[in-house]
C-alpha cells in the first residue's frame, strides 16, 4: 500500500507539475511577472525564491498554482499585471496547464507505442487486424472471495499462460481446457509482474463445464507499430482519449444535476491511489496508459466552466469580449471563484470520504 500511495503521489504530481509549466510558460512568454509556482496547495513546506518567482512544494497534494501578479484584477496600468496584458493573452495563460495535459498525454502514449503498448480505448478489432503483430494474454481482472482461484493464490493481475502445459492466449482456449475439470487438480502456469509461478487449482462444477473463481478476460498484451507512424497513432489515440473522457465528464455533471447526490463510481484523491495500486500489478505499459488517461482526466475537467477551475475563468475573459473589452468587477469575480473553490474543496472532502469507505 506505501508502494501505491508514494506512485500516486509521484505520477500526480507529474500531471499537476506538467499542468503548471503550461500556465508558467505562457506568463512568461505574455510578460508576465510570476510571483510563485507550487506543487500541492498550500500550507508551504518548502520554498525557494530564484529571480523573482518563489518555487513551492505544499502540504495538500491534490493541486498546483501558478501566482501570477495582478492575477486578481489590480495593477491594471503596470505592464508586467495579469490584468494589464490583452485577452488573447490572457487566454493564452488559462488555457495553458490544459493544453500541456493534452501534449503530455500524446508523449506518453507515443512512448508507449514505442515499447509496443496496445491502445487504451481503440476497439481490438482496429488493431489486431495482422494476428502477427499482436501478443496477447488471459488476465485475471479479479478473484472472488472463498474461491478457488483465492484457494491456489491467484491474484488480480496475474496473466495465465498454460493450463497443464498447454499454452493458451484467450479466454475461450482457458474454459476450453477446464471442461469436464470439475474437482480436479489442474496446474497454472502464471505470469506475476514477469515472474513465473505454477499454482495448482481445483476448479468447481458450473454450467459451462467448470470454473476458477474469477473474472478473466483477453488483454492484448503488445502491438508492433510502424515506428514513423506512432506519432499519428498517438494523437488519434489522444483524441479518442479526450472524447471518452468529455462525455464522462458530462454524465458526471447531469448525475450531480439531476440526483444532487455523488455517482458511485466518481474516485477522489484516495479512489485513485487504490487504482494506481491495481495498475501497478499490471505492468508499466499499464501505467503509462493511466498517465495518459489521468492527464487528459485532468485537463477536460479544469475546462469546466465552474468557479476557480480554468474553465471558469476563460468565461469571464470571454464575456469581456462579448461585452466589448468591459471587464466584470474584480471584486464580484473574486467572490465567485472563492465559493467555486470553496464548494471544490467540500467535493473533494466528500469523494474523499466515500473513498475511505469503500476500503474499509
Amino acid at each position: 500500500m506505501i508502494l501505491a500511495v508514494v506512485s500516486f503521489i509521484v505520477i500526480f504530481s507529474i500531471v499537476i507539475l506538467i499542468h503548471e509549466l503550461g500556465h508558467f510558460y505562457f506568463a512568461r512568454k505574455a510578460g508576465m511577472r510570476v510571483e510563485e509556482f507550487g506543487i500541492g496547495l498550500p500550507p508551504r513546506i518548502w520554498g525557494t525564491k530564484k529571480g523573482e518567482t518563489i518555487y513551492s512544494i505544499n502540504w495538500i497534494p491534490v493541486g498546483g498554482f501558478v501566482r501570477v501578479y495582478g492575477e486578481g484584477g489590480e495593477h491594471e496600468r503596470d505592464e508586467r499585471s495579469f490584468a494589464s496584458k490583452t485577452a488573447a493573452q490572457r487566454i493564452w495563460f488559462i488555457v495553458g496547464g490544459v493544453l500541456m495535459n493534452f501534449l503530455l498525454a500524446v508523449a506518453v502514449l507515443m512512448v508507449g507505442f514505442w515499447l509496443s503498448m496496445p491502445p487504451l480505448v481503440t476497439p481490438p478489432e482496429q488493431y489486431t487486424k495482422d494476428p502477427a503483430g499482436v501478443t496477447s494474454r488471459v488476465v485475471v481482472l479479479s478473484v472472488d472471495q472463498g474461491s478457488p482461484a483465492q484457494a491456489a493464490g491467484i491474484l488480480m493481475g496475474d496473466l495465465i499462460l498454460s493450463v497443464d502445459g498447454d499454452a493458451i492466449s484467450t479466454t475461450d482456449e482457458l474454459k476450453a481446457a477446464l471442461v469436464g475439470r470439475a474437482g480436479q487438480t489442474v496446474s497454472l502456469l502464471v505470469d506475476r509482474s514477469g515472474k513465473l509461478i505454477e499454482l495448482t487449482v481445483v476448479p468447481r462444477a458450473a454450467k459451462d463445464g467448470a470454473q476458477i473463481g474469477a473474472i478473466i478476460d483477453r488483454t492484448v498484451e503488445k502491438v508492433l507499430y510502424i515506428w514513423w507512424q506512432v506519432p499519428w497513432i498517438a494523437l488519434q489515440e489522444a483524441w479518442r482519449i479526450i472524447v471518452v473522457v468529455v462525455m464522462a465528464v458530462v454524465n458526471l455533471i447531469y448525475q450531480l444535476f439531476k440526483t444532487a447526490s455523488i455517482p458511485a463510481d466518481l474516485a477522489g484523491p484516495v479512489g485513485i491511489a487504490k487504482i494506481t495500486a491495481d495498475i501497478l500489478h499490471l505492468g508499466w505499459l499499464r501505467v503509462l496508459q493511466f498517465v495518459a488517461f489521468l492527464s487528459v482526466n485532468l485537463g477536460v475537467i479544469n475546462l469546466v466552466p465552474f468557479p476557480a477551475l480554468d474553465g471558469g475563468r476563460l468565461i469571464f475573459v470571454l464575456l469581456e469580449l462579448l461585452r466589448g473589452g468591459k471587464k466584470v468587477s474584480t471584486h464580484v469575480e473574486g467572490i465567485i471563484h472563492t465559493v467555486g473553490f470553496a464548494l471544490l474543496m467540500l467535493l473533494i472532502l466528500a469523494v474523499t470520504y466515500k473513498d475511505i469507505l469503500r476500503l474499509i
